[in-house]
């Protein structure tokens, strides 16, 4: 239990060796102005964790283990500058501020970049082929199915595209039938067929 008291006791200096060895000292750093660094830090490091989460998901070791290395050295520097102005609301306000402003910056800036690849699907209950031959026309593979459905026949369509053609593709599927059903799935990885 002692061991474990020590090690307890010890965490904080080990974050001072940290953030020293980062540059930063947050003794020297003026009160008023660290909620805003802390703020900052909390918002890069949250943000490059959701494009982490991304990276593994996606399967991309080397950008997971880099952003890894990133967020851990930002989420270090912002909590000690938490622990040593702990007294100061402000200072916590911002850390946790900066979380959440950090989860959301991190999603925007995931779908700005919109890497990989989406399955759409398509469900219509009368315009099947017209659609089909829409998307052909603008360039895009489909693959159309045809199934049953409550009401009787619908045709079913298949189209891969990037993330960034996704809503372009939806625009014109709805141009043809607003009432068409569609869903999107992420590809993890495509072998073959339509070339994008």
């Amino acid at each position: 239990m002692r061991s474990i008291l020590l090690q307890i006791q010890a965490f904080p200096q080990f974050l001072n060796t940290v953030v020293l060895w980062a540059g930063i000292d947050w003794g020297n750093i003026d009160p008023t102005y660290r909620p805003v660094l802390i703020f900052f830090l909390r918002t890069c490091d949250l943000s490059l964790a959701t494009l982490r989460m991304l990276a593994v998901v996606r399967g991309r070791r080397l950008s997971a283990w880099t952003l890894a290395v990133l967020q851990s050295s930002l989420y270090i520097i912002s909590l000690t500058g938490v622990l040593s102005d702990i007294r100061n609301p402000l200072t916590v306000l911002a850390y946790a501020g900066g979380f959440a402003t950090g989860t959301i910056v991190g999603m925007w800036v995931e779908n700005r970049r919109a890497p990989g690849h989406i399955l759409l699907r398509i469900t219509s209950s009368n315009l099947g082929p017209a659609i089909r031959d829409v998307i052909h026309h603008h360039g895009f593979g489909a693959t159309e199915l045809v199934g049953t459905g409550k009401d009787g026949t619908v045709s079913m369509l298949m189209c891969f595209v990037t993330r960034k053609q996704a809503a372009a593709l939806k625009g014109i599927v709805l141009g043809v039938d607003h009432e068409a059903f569609l869903t999107a799935i992420h590809v993890r990885r495509l072998h073959g067929g339509w070339r994008l």
